[in-house]
């Protein structure tokens, strides 16, 4: 008897720790056991189609100021991404942007606003290097001379329509400036669609044949799928709407995301850096656009010299401390948004690092002498 119960408490207790070991989680992983995080997504990119050499021999970008200057030129579509194209390069001393819109134009009407005689005005008004065409919402219209009207999407027309083009480019051309002709965006109704891709395909065949630089914004502006994209999900991880309601005009976001598009393959088409932050690793929030001088071994003020007096500079003496020529962190100021007035103290400031001195007399005048200027 007392045999058999020795036996059942060892099978029970056996039981008993199988049941136990059963039951054991599985292992910790060590802390530096983390699983590789998944690469971001790469920014999305115009498909850019230029020719094999942009410059001629002896050319270089910018100039002799190395300022590259481009003036944005169409309808309603280029006025809003144009304005975004000089927000975004504003403090960007490598690129001025001007924007000449005019909302109910195009390439099919030139008796409504004529771009070939407008265009040689303008590159002669100030020296630009390339001229940005944005235009073609207006276009799905007839065509009219003197003598008859033609239907769009005609065999007439489409030569006609061709045939202007040609015009604008040439008036660019003609007047020592490359054009960067930009695709129509996909549209939301179905069949303006299919006439937008029409003459965007008119567009693209005189640009490309006419060696000038075609910017192709419509695949980042469709979903995976290639469905119209009217709003899509940032770098941060929120939602932004990029089309207006009427699915033709770009919101405010969707004007800065095509000037990103735009931007990206002017500085690939040039063969120039985007500019970088020196710590990307902080939020957009906190990056700010600063001018850092050298370092000085002179005294700085309110510190003592070596004879024990204490060391204030006058204006000229601490215009020589500080470098004029200073080049200041830029990579995010145009699209925090900062707005800076063309010509003031700021530009000047932020464009070229030019110092700028304080009026005489204020608080912040450390000058010890002089007269009032």
């Amino acid at each position: 008897m007392f045999r058999r119960l020795i036996i059942a408490f060892g099978l029970l207790f056996g039981l008993a720790a199988q049941a136990l070991a059963q039951e054991q989680p599985a292992a910790i992983p060590e802390p530096n056991e983390v699983a590789a995080q998944q690469p971001a997504a790469p920014a999305p990119e115009a498909v850019v189609v230029a020719p094999a050499q942009v410059y001629a021999p002896g050319q270089r970008f910018g100039g002799d100021d190395g300022v590259f200057r481009f003036v944005v030129v169409g309808d309603a579509l280029a006025r809003g991404v144009g304005g975004a194209l000089e927000k975004l390069t504003e403090l960007d001393p490598r690129f001025e942007v001007v924007t000449r819109a005019n909302d109910a134009s195009g390439v099919a009407r030139p008796e409504i606003y004529n771009w070939p005689a407008a265009i040689p005005k303008i590159l002669r008004s100030s020296k630009f290097d390339a001229v940005v065409v944005l235009m073609g919402v207006n276009d799905y219209r007839p065509i009219k001379t003197a003598d008859a009207a033609f239907d769009p999407g005609t065999d007439e027309w489409k030569t006609r329509y061709k045939a202007n083009v040609d015009d604008i480019l040439a008036s660019a051309r003609s007047n020592g400036a490359r054009v960067y002709w930009i695709t129509l965006p996909p549209m939301q109704n179905a069949e303006y669609d299919t006439q937008m891709q029409m003459i965007s395909g008119l567009q693209r065949e005189q640009v490309v044949t006419g060696n000038q630089i075609l910017v192709d914004i419509r695949p980042p502006l469709l979903t995976p799928e290639g469905e119209f994209m009217a709003s899509d999900v940032d770098e941060k991880g929120k939602a932004r709407r990029l089309r207006g309601k009427d699915g033709i005009n770009f919101s405010r976001q969707g004007n800065d995301y095509v000037a990103d598009l735009v931007m990206g393959a002017i500085r690939k088409t040039e063969g120039v850096a985007e500019l970088q932050s020196a710590d990307d690793s902080q939020p957009a929030e906190t990056q700010v656009a600063v001018a850092v001088p050298t370092t000085t071994t002179s005294p700085l003020f309110g510190q003592q010299g070596v004879d024990g007096t204490t060391v204030s500079f006058e204006a000229e003496a601490l215009a020589k401390e500080v470098p004029q020529k200073i080049t200041p962190d830029l990579s995010n100021a145009g699209k925090l948004g900062l707005r800076i007035q063309r010509n003031s103290l700021a530009q000047r400031f932020y464009r070229t690092g030019q110092a700028i001195g304080v009026p005489y007399g204020r608080f912040d005048d450390f000058s010890v002498s002089g007269t009032k200027p």
